[in-house]
């Protein structure tokens, strides 16, 4: 199967159209240089508007117009949205959660484990499969689901499966089990495993993250059984994918706290992205580079954009210009493909103020215009500018179970269970991605069982739950000459959130230097030292000793009169230490710090001024310049090149070029 096929095109929704236009908007797409669109994520009750009565003739005509057009697609099974009979006939099929059942209408309200479920999901996806066999020569790939959740199933037949794993796991000592999770607080010991409580009721922060963490493992396995009803039909060149998306504040910010996105990628042969983010003068890129990340680190290979916007929401509405920055920004992260969620822009239901490409009037515009005209571009370039590699010397650890930890204890305490992950974790390791970004460190994701040799600087944020395994991992790593930056909240607890009982952080405190046994929520106004910190401890503090002169360097004290004796940053041998939350601003200017101790480079070059590199299918060096400015900006030349777009153009180290607002330039270096 062909995994570097580069891809550019958009969903494609014929049902939902108020008029039948396939050929009119197959035509316009090929025009615009498109080559592929995504169908039948949603189509259940099209497919099977009633129970056992099938009707394929949206999805054939769908299929029949792309071969007239010369499409490619990609067909999504349409199990994330079910038609209403089928929870009719079985209740159960809709999610339990702690609100308790949910009402029929919404996506992803399903327990995706109820067999009856199952059972009409696997037939409708079989019926689709036996269609799709006659259009083998149109169907590049298929999409398992969309956008997977649990749906926070907490019924009891679901539970049930939990307290069997639970079982399993602890080889049936129950007292072992209760031990673990410190189940003797408040009475709440399990007395059998015939008797578990409903977790649902649960004060216990261990036993709610592991159910979360099972819940995660529930959408693997889905994930698996999908694959292996479309593996019976899939012909070898067809690659299966999933479109996984991100946390949300309103856009795309940070690692999904449903999903073990890694794990889940498994049963993928190339991993999608959904990346939505702000546009117009608050465009900055990112949200595109953080996604992009993630994306490249779950196989650690190239991956597709799915979906990403045209225009969006109504704020979202993109400037002249931008669309195209957006575009190459995707590329320039190691995407292969840029695919737009949607087409058309609805006329009713959920999303109708969720513009696609074409507005309402479904007439040509500005957006398609600017798309038509990044189509002819990259039906030139597609080879050097798609499935880009990358050689990074900076990674971030990114970990499900501490973002789940982090949610159930918060920071400051106050509600010591069901916090807003969107507040702690994501925030704390954005925090230092966007620094690394905005000082063009291009930084890859990483995760507890990835090897680490290659990078010479790991940033660790909020590790708050962390295995002895993966404690000794970290260990080994600065042991052997790697650099490391530890923030609050790290090493704190073991993998089901119990509380080591020795000195914080638990196995470190002896290459930190230092340790703490006292921690608080305040905001310290200031900093004293080496390093030039401006900002506030604001929101967290640990409390960190020196345990001795020997090889500690404390590079920042809190200027605060009781608390000056606790050093805020220090640093012993290869690991740097930061005691406290710190503003963007410090962040850089610890990051700064120690990318000179690890003898990165740090370019000169600084946000809104954008560079990104990577290594294309013909092994030469590519480098993107983006300005995310509404004004022009200046960039120096840091190697001799030969511009992409215009080989006519050649350029030295130290050359001064001028960027466009929301402008680019692509070289070869």
């Amino acid at each position: 199967m062909d995994c570097e096929q580069y891809l550019f095109g958009c969903a494609y929704y014929d049902e939902y159209m108020p008029v039948s236009r396939i050929d009119e908007d197959f035509r316009m797409m090929k025009e615009a240089n498109m080559n592929v669109i995504r169908i039948g994520e949603s189509t259940w009750s099209t497919w099977e508007q009633r129970e056992g009565e099938f009707d394929f003739t949206s999805l054939i005509r769908m299929l029949e117009g792309a071969r007239k057009y010369g499409l490619n697609v990609i067909i999504g099974t349409p199990t994330y949205a079910f038609p209403s009979w089928l929870s009719d006939k079985c209740p159960d099929v809709l999610t339990t959660t702690s609100s308790g059942r949910a009402l029929y209408g919404h996506r992803q309200l399903t327990d995706i484990t109820n067999s009856t479920y199952r059972e009409y999901a696997e037939r409708v996806i079989r019926k689709m499969l036996e269609v799709c066999g006659s259009y083998n020569d149109v169907i590049i790939g298929y999409q398992l689901d969309n956008e997977t959740r649990s749906a926070g199933a907490s019924g009891p037949a679901i539970q049930k499966m939990f307290a069997q794993q639970m079982k399993e796991r602890f080889n049936g000592d129950l007292d072992a089990f209760n031990l673990e999770f410190g189940l003797d607080y408040w009475s709440n010991k399990v007395p059998s495993w015939d008797a578990f409580p409903d977790v649902r009721g649960t004060i216990n922060g261990s036993l709610d993250a592991e159910y979360r963490a099972f819940l995660r493992g529930v959408v693997t396995e889905f994930f698996s059984w999908l694959k292996s009803i479309i593996d019976e039909y899939r012909t070898p060149s067809q690659f299966i994918t999933h479109n996984f998306d991100f946390s949300w504040i309103g856009h795309s910010y940070g690692m999904q706290s449903e999903v073990d996105q890694k794990a889940a990628a498994v049963y993928t042969d190339i991993p999608g992205v959904d990346i939505y983010h702000p546009s117009g003068e608050a465009l900055t890129g990112l949200e595109i580079a953080m996604g992009g990340a993630i994306g490249r680190s779950l196989k650690k290979s190239g991956y597709l954009v799915l979906e990403t916007q045209a225009q969006g929401r109504p704020s979202w509405t993109p400037l002249p210009g931008q669309l195209t920055l957006q575009a190459l920004s995707h590329l320039s992260s190691g995407a292969g493909s840029v695919m737009y969620w949607h087409w058309h822009s609805a006329h009713n239901a959920y999303e109708t103020y969720w513009k696609g490409i074409l507005s309402h009037n479904l007439r040509e515009n500005d957006v398609y215009r600017e798309l038509k005209s990044f189509g002819e571009l990259m039906k030139e370039h597609k080879d050097s500018i798609s499935y880009l590699k990358k050689r990074c010397d900076v990674a971030i650890l990114l970990d499900n179970r501490s973002l789940t930890g982090i949610d159930e204890f918060p920071l400051n305490g106050e509600e010591a269970f069901k916090g807003n992950p969107e507040e702690n974790y994501n925030h704390m390791m954005m925090r230092w991605f966007e620094a690394c970004y905005q000082m063009n460190i291009e930084a890859d994701f990483v995760y507890v069982d990835d090897d680490l040799s290659n990078y010479r600087l790991v940033i660790v944020p909020a590790l708050y739950s962390a295995s002895e395994a993966t404690i000794q991992k970290l260990r080994e790593y600065a042991s052997g000459g790697g650099h490391l930056i530890i923030t609050p909240k790290c090493f704190f607890s073991d993998e089901y959130l119990k509380v080591y009982h020795d000195d914080q952080p638990h196995g470190f405190t002896d290459l930190i230097g230092a340790t703490y046994d006292e921690f608080t929520s305040r905001t310290v106004k200031g900093f004293k030292g080496i390093l030039d910190l401006t900002g506030e401890a604001a929101g967290f503090i640990e409390y960190y000793r020196p345990l001795s002169s020997t090889g500690l360097k404390v590079l920042a004290i809190y200027d605060h009169p009781y608390l000056n004796s606790y050093a805020a940053v220090m640093r012993k041998g290869t690991v740097t230490t930061v005691g406290c939350l710190l503003d963007a601003h410090d962040t850089s200017v610890v990051l700064t710090d120690c990318l000179n101790e690890s003898g990165i480079d740090i370019p000169s070059a600084s946000f809104p001024v954008i560079v990104k590199k990577g290594i294309n299918k013909l092994g030469e060096n590519i480098a993107f310049v983006f300005n995310y400015s509404m004004e022009p900006s200046e960039y120096v030349m840091t190697c001799d090149a030969r511009d992409l777009l215009e080989p006519s153009i050649s350029l030295t180290s130290g050359d001064k070029i001028t960027l466009k607002p929301w402008g680019y330039r692509i070289f070869r270096c």
